[in-house]
């Protein structure tokens, strides 16, 4: 995996998010590093510098899978794990799949929609612009990209926006593995390790993050850590001394 370490201490590995890159972790690796760790971050297979053998057909755990590897390469185990969004979503697979590896994981608002009742038909009903667009114009990742990313700031997007910008060079990996697969998980009762796994959601987590975190939560027997200065949900790209003041 493509990678980058910064820091040093206890290692502590940052998973980024659907759209996102390790490049655009680098001020919240920089936040930890500061508070005395290790971090580790990569570009998840498919995206940026990380190879795509396999991919997306290996899923949410072939991604834990990458992530062990790394952790075992580097001489970083047992780490703390921090991911992102659809990253906390590999880092809890990572948790079920290789427990010996990881002191503590953290998903930071999971986009885990398999996780609710209605959150299949929900994801059907998401992807189908998109599909459709894909139909009409086979491998348009940019504009089946747009036309998600829309959907998920209700149409309120900021195309001018740097993160929106940096969002668009990860496209194919946003269409394709985020979207598509990895937010469909769910995890069964007793596949992940309890006393190693915490869910942190911002103050201000949108209704369906919350609704997330809250089954996860059910599932552990453990309540989610609130972040009461996180008022959106990509605080780790814009203000990363939030996550690293309370997680760190």
């Amino acid at each position: 995996m493509n990678h980058f370490t910064d820091g040093q201490g206890p290692p502590l590995l940052l998973i980024h998010g659907g759209a996102e890159d390790a490049s655009m972790l680098a001020p919240q690796a920089a936040a930890f590093a500061r508070r005395g760790h290790r971090v580790i971050r990569y570009d998840r297979r498919g995206t940026g510098g990380s190879p795509r053998a396999g991919w997306p057909e290996s899923g949410v755990a072939g991604h834990a899978d990458d992530a062990a590897a790394l952790l075992r390469g580097l001489d970083a185990v047992s780490a703390t794990v921090l991911g992102f969004s659809s990253g906390g979503v590999v880092a809890l697979a990572l948790a079920a799949r290789h427990p010996s590896l990881v002191d503590r994981v953290v998903a930071w608002e999971p986009a885990a929609l398999g996780m609710l009742p209605e959150g299949l038909a929900m994801h059907a009903q998401v992807m189908a612009p998109a599909e459709a667009h894909l139909a009409a114009h086979p491998g348009d990742w940019h504009g089946a990209a747009v036309i998600l990313l829309d959907l998920m700031a209700g149409g309120r997007a900021d195309r001018e926006a740097p993160v929106y910008r940096a969002a668009l060079r990860n496209a194919e990996a946003l269409v394709r593995d985020d979207a598509a697969i990895i937010t469909r998980t769910a995890f069964g009762p007793g596949e992940l390790p309890a006393d190693k796994c915490v869910i942190a959601i911002g103050k201000g987590a949108s209704p369906l993050h919350a609704g997330i975190a809250e089954a996860l939560a059910e599932r552990l027997g453990k309540p989610t850590v609130v972040v009461d200065d996180a008022d959106e949900h990509e605080i780790y790209l814009t203000r990363p001394d939030v996550l690293a003041g309370v997680l760190g």
